[in-house]
C-alpha cells in the first residue's frame, strides 16, 4: 500500500473522473448538476495548484 498526500494533483484528477461518469449516468439533473459543480471545482484546484 503507498500512502501519498491525499490532495495531490492525481487526487483531483480522479475526482474529476468519476463525477464525469456518475454525471453521465444520473437521470436526476440536480444530482447531475452537482457532480458537474464538484468537476469545476476540483479543475478550479488543479488549476490554482502552486508547486511546492
Amino acid at each position: 500500500m503507498t500512502i501519498t498526500n491525499r490532495f495531490d494533483r492525481a487526487y483531483f484528477q480522479e475526482r474529476i473522473e468519476t463525477n464525469r461518469q456518475l454525471a453521465e449516468k444520473s437521470h436526476n439533473p440536480i444530482i447531475r448538476d452537482l457532480h458537474l459543480e464538484y468537476i469545476r471545482l476540483y479543475e478550479h484546484l488543479l488549476e490554482a495548484e502552486v508547486p511546492a
